[in-house]
């Protein structure tokens, strides 16, 4: 046990060097794409106010589902938007902890310039994650030794990593954060990159007994929101890693041999990183390039979804995708094209999609 314990405390954070991470070509070209897809975006700031208010509550729903539903925790469609919007109260448990999640999304998305990143705001947002519950565990970190255990869709568990002991942890968490924001204030290395290598030690680390999944993922949208990538407020990047889910297990778990001993490779991590926020970026893009094309009517819209999504759409589905239209008008337009026999109906009640006639 004594040398676990000094293995432990010589753990360190080299953000100038990242244990010697070796850019590829792919990783490179990554980034080259996604700030030059970030440039674009920010001419549409100022023009489609309106629309890109209506992409940020869709990411909202989808963040705050995505990212509990990783961990297990679920509630209906229509118990979830009534929860976001604030018109009841939780029933249980399960939507207690996602009316946390609601506030400390919100919180993040509106005040994120004044939360710096330091163990006392951690500990601070994942109190308010459990502050609908009647946890005793909230706001503080690990009081016992726990484990990362990867759960397969198939119902197999494995344990993929054995975090540092509670003991270490304080000293763990604040090392991280100075060395992330020295890192930071030096300029040297793509903040994209930094926020990519924050999140995988923060994972590793595993400083909480519960909730350590869902803090990483609101860490990274608020890492990436202090660094001027905005995407996660318009395009879910927790929808995004849920919908990846067994290669987010694996990268973490290849990139955490040889972690205890400084020796992990990032790469691994940050290359799956990088492929979601690039692919966020495009989404954000398509969607935007969208809403410009006002020239087409909406029953021209709703084909060209159909016809980029190669399978069907349910109403929510495509009013996700054009925002610049309401609801009622989509259900109008897609009666209109079935009435053209250019669209079909498939499915009952709410398991209704819509597909291109061929």
């Amino acid at each position: 046990m004594i040398k676990i314990k000094e293995r432990i405390i010589i753990k360190k954070f080299n953000y100038q060097k990242l244990n010697g991470l070796h850019y590829t070509n792919t990783l490179v070209n990554k980034l080259n794409l996604i700030y030059n897809l970030r440039g674009r975006t920010e001419s549409y700031e100022t023009n489609y106010r309106d629309t890109l208010d209506r992409l940020v509550e869709i990411a909202k729903v989808q963040s705050t589902s995505a990212s509990n539903r990783i961990e297990g925790i679920y509630t209906t469609d229509e118990r979830l938007n009534k929860i976001m919007a604030n018109k009841t109260q939780p029933r249980n448990r399960n939507e207690k902890e996602i009316s946390g999640y609601r506030d400390v999304l919100k919180l993040i998305h509106e005040h994120y310039d004044y939360i710096p990143i330091t163990s006392n705001s951690i500990l601070e947002l994942h109190k308010r994650l459990f502050s609908y519950t009647d946890s005793t565990w909230g706001g503080h970190f690990k009081d016992s030794d726990n484990q990362i255990i990867t759960q397969y869709a198939d119902g197999r568990r494995e344990v993929r990593f054995n975090p540092p002991p509670a003991f270490i942890t304080p000293q763990l968490i604040r090392d991280l954060c100075d060395a992330y924001n020295l890192a930071l204030q030096a300029g040297e290395i793509s903040p994209l990159i930094l926020s990519g290598a924050f999140i995988f030690d923060f994972v590793s680390i595993h400083p909480f007994r519960d909730g350590n999944g869902r803090m990483s993922r609101l860490l990274m949208l608020l890492t990436m929101y202090k660094a001027g990538f905005d995407v996660g407020k318009y395009i879910s990047i927790e929808k995004s890693i849920e919908d990846t889910k067994p290669d987010y297990y694996r990268v973490l778990k290849e990139s955490s041999a040889g972690w205890i001993d400084n020796n992990n490779d990032y790469l691994p991590f940050l290359d799956y990183f990088l492929s979601i926020v690039l692919k966020d970026y495009r989404e954000f893009n398509e969607r935007l390039s969208l809403v410009n094309q006002t020239d087409l009517p909406v029953d021209k819209l709703i084909l060209k979804m159909l016809r980029q999504a190669l399978q069907p759409l349910s109403i929510k589905e495509i009013n996700n995708l054009i925002p610049q239209y309401s609801e009622v008008t989509i259900r109008r337009a897609l009666r209109k094209l079935q009435e053209d026999n250019k669209v079909n109906k498939l499915g009952k009640a709410r398991a209704t999609k819509y597909g291109l006639k061929i």
